[in-house]
């Protein structure tokens, strides 16, 4: 009795690393199809840029992978705050990579070094801000 216990226990566990494995490779599978999807193109992103009013320097976006953690901190939060005010919601995307793009905005009033970060995921915009890179600066929503 004590062995086929024993047996039954190993089976289990051995499904159980199945159904983990199987898990691992289903999101990398996802992972792939949402990524080949498409991507947004810096043409793209400028343009989104362009209906909330927004000017770019040319020849300035920056291109970048970054990483969304699966667990937020209080600044991660705060960040995802300011994406819930526009209608995005960064908690979709925690654990997976993204591309950032970075413009120069030529036209916010009052402030010079100013920035746009659009972030990308799938062929579509999920999020980014306007900030200051100026100490003391803003970072604000795309409407300003």
């Amino acid at each position: 009795m004590q062995k086929s216990t024993q047996i039954s226990l190993k089976k289990i566990g051995l499904l159980l690393i199945g159904v983990i494995l199987i898990i691992i490779i289903l999101k990398s599978i996802i992972g792939y199809i949402f990524a080949a999807a498409g991507t947004v193109t810096e043409e793209q992103a400028s343009e989104f840029l362009q209906k909330y009013g927004w000017s770019t320097e040319k020849g300035t976006a920056r291109s970048e992978e970054v990483h969304i953690p699966t667990t937020f901190s209080e600044v991660y939060e705060r960040y995802n705050a300011i994406q819930r005010k526009q209608g995005y919601d960064l908690t979709k995307y925690k654990g997976e990579k993204v591309l950032k793009y970075t413009f120069v905005i030529t036209n916010y009033k009052n402030y010079e070094n100013v920035e746009a970060h659009i972030l990308t995921y799938g062929g579509k915009i999920i999020g980014g801000d306007i900030c200051s890179t100026e100490l003391g600066g803003f970072m604000t929503g795309f409407e300003g």
